[in-house]
């Protein structure tokens, strides 16, 4: 089989229209990069986040940007791998370090992917979870189900 995939391009214009107006796309001409031949090369590289290097930076969000104007202090884990601009952990992972210090709290949202929340510092916080009030402590871990309203 070849390598080499018609590109995108060679389509005629009307055949092109026709497929946008019908929001579809053709996958041959982008199939080496969705499913390249060979080898997978992951893009995923190898990252360590010692909570030690995080922690001064997280605190110092918190000094220079009140939660009145974050909305979620949170510095996120981008892997080099992805491109920092694409804040990714990884392919399917998103990962955050929030900052919530004492009376603040973050508004109610949802949204399409699972969320787990672990505590990694902190007393007597807890969590709108649809609802239901979770507390927060320290080593605590919390699922929250895709589309459930959560703080």
């Amino acid at each position: 089989m070849s390598t080499e995939l018609g590109r995108l391009e060679d389509l005629p214009a009307d055949y092109r229209e026709a497929l946008t107006e019908r929001n579809l796309v053709p996958l041959w001409p982008n199939l080496r990069g969705v499913l390249p031949p060979g080898k997978p090369r992951p893009r995923t590289r190898a990252t360590h986040w010692p909570y030690a290097s995080i922690k001064p930076l997280l605190l110092q969000a918190g000094e220079l940007t009140p939660i009145e104007k974050a909305e979620r202090r949170v510095l996120v884990l981008a892997n080099p791998g992805h491109g920092l601009d694409n804040m990714q952990a990884s392919a399917a992972m998103y990962l955050g370090m929030q900052l919530l210090l004492p009376g603040e709290w973050a508004p109610s949202h949802r949204h399409t992917p699972n969320a787990v929340r672990m505590v990694v510092e902190g007393e007597g916080a807890w969590s709108l979870v649809d609802g239901e009030k979770c507390p927060m402590s320290r080593g605590d871990l919390i699922l929250t189900p895709t589309g459930l309203w959560h703080e």
